[in-house]
C-alpha cells in the first residue's frame, strides 16, 4: 500500500495537475493508495472529491486518535457479497473460531519468541466451544495472559503493567491504541473497497458506529503491531515527553514524526497479509452460501 502522511497542523493541502502541492513539494496522486491528513491541516472540499475520484482513501485522524474520519468513494460496491455476508451469519461460530484461533497462533508465535511458554492446550479449548460466548471468554482469558507477559518485556517506566484504553494511561497504551486505531480503519477501507459490510462482524458484535468486521479482522494483526511497538520502546525510538497527558496518555507530534516511518513499514508488511486473510473470509463467506 502506497502511504503518504501529512502530519503538520496549519499546512494547506492544494491538487494541481493531480498532484497534491505542498510547499516545494510535490506528490503524484497515482502514487499514493492512502493518504493520512492532520485535522488540523486544511483542504478543500473539492479538492477531496479529487482524491475519491482518483481512489486515493483518506484517513483524517485527530491527536488523540478519539476521531478518525474516512473518506472513500460512496458507489455501492458488489451488493451481493454483502447478501451473502448476512446470509453467513448464520455460521457466525465457524468464522469467530476462524479469527481467534489465527490470533492466539500469532500470539503464540510472538510470546514464545519471547521466551515464556505457551499454553498448548488453548486451541484444542477454543476448538470445542459451543457458544460466541464460550469463545469470548477464551479470548478474553487469553488476551489477559497475553498482555500480562508482554508487559514484562518493556521497560516499566513507559507502562503500568496492564493494558488500558479510552483513554489510555500510560505511554505503552497509548502507542498500541493509536496504532490498534489507525490499522483499524484501513482495514475498514480495504472491506469497503472489496464490497464488504463492516458493520456486519462475526466475533464482534454491531454496535452504534463501530465497524464489528473491521474489529474482527484487527485480531489477526494485533501480535505484529504490538511487536513493532515492543521494538521501538526497546529501540528507544520514543522518550516520556513524546506523549501527553490531558484526560489520558497521547502521543505527540513529536512522538508521531518520529515513528511514522515505522508505521508505514508496518503498512507495507501487513497489506498483503490483510488481502489474504480477506480472501479466505470471502471463500468461507462463498462456501457458506452453498450450504443455504
Amino acid at each position: 500500500m502506497k502511504t503518504a502522511i501529512i502530519d503538520r497542523k496549519d499546512w494547506v493541502v492544494k491538487i494541481e495537475n493531480n498532484a497534491i502541492k505542498l510547499d516545494t513539494q510535490t506528490i503524484p496522486l497515482q502514487l499514493i493508495d492512502l493518504l493520512i491528513l492532520n485535522h488540523k491541516v486544511t483542504c478543500t472540499t473539492s479538492d477531496l472529491l479529487k482524491f475519491s475520484q482518483n481512489d486515493v482513501n483518506v484517513l483524517i485522524v485527530s491527536f488523540n486518535n478519539s476521531n478518525i474520519s474516512i473518506l472513500h468513494s460512496a458507489n455501492a460496491k458488489n451488493s451481493a457479497l454483502k447478501l451473502q455476508q448476512y446470509n453467513s451469519l448464520k455460521n457466525n461460530l465457524e468464522f469467530a473460531k476462524y479469527f481467534v484461533t489465527n490470533k492466539i497462533i500469532t500470539h503464540n508465535q510472538q510470546i514464545k519468541a519471547m521466551g515464556f511458554e505457551i499454553d498448548s492446550d488453548i486451541l484444542m479449548k477454543l476448538y470445542s466451544a459451543n457458544t460466541l460466548e464460550e469463545i469470548l471468554g477464551i479470548e478474553g482469558s487469553y488476551a489477559r495472559w497475553y498482555f500480562e507477559k508482554y508487559f514484562q518485556k518493556i521497560s516499566k517506566k513507559f507502562h503500568k503493567g496492564k493494558r488500558s484504553k479510552r483513554p489510555p494511561q500510560d505511554p505503552l497504551n497509548a502507542l498500541l491504541s493509536y496504532w490498534y486505531s489507525l490499522f483499524y480503519n484501513i482495514i475498514s477501507i480495504e472491506l469497503l473497497k472489496y464490497g464488504f459490510e463492516p458493520a456486519m462482524g462475526y466475533l464482534h458484535k454491531p454496535f452504534r458506529s463501530h465497524f464489528a468486521l473491521s474489529s474482527d479482522f484487527l485480531e489477526l494483526f494485533r501480535a505484529a503491531i504490538n511487536q513493532a511497538v515492543y521494538k521501538i520502546f526497546e529501540n528507544e525510538l520514543l522518550e516520556i515527553n513524546d506523549f501527553s497527558k490531558k484526560g489520558g496518555v497521547y502521543l505527540k507530534y513529536s512522538g508521531r514524526k518520529k515513528v511514522w516511518q515505522e508505521f508505514v513499514a508496518l503498512i507495507d508488511i501487513l497489506k498483503p497479509q490483510l488481502d489474504k486473510y480477506i480472501a479466505n473470509v470471502r471463500r468461507m463467506i462463498d462456501e457458506a452460501d452453498s450450504h443455504y
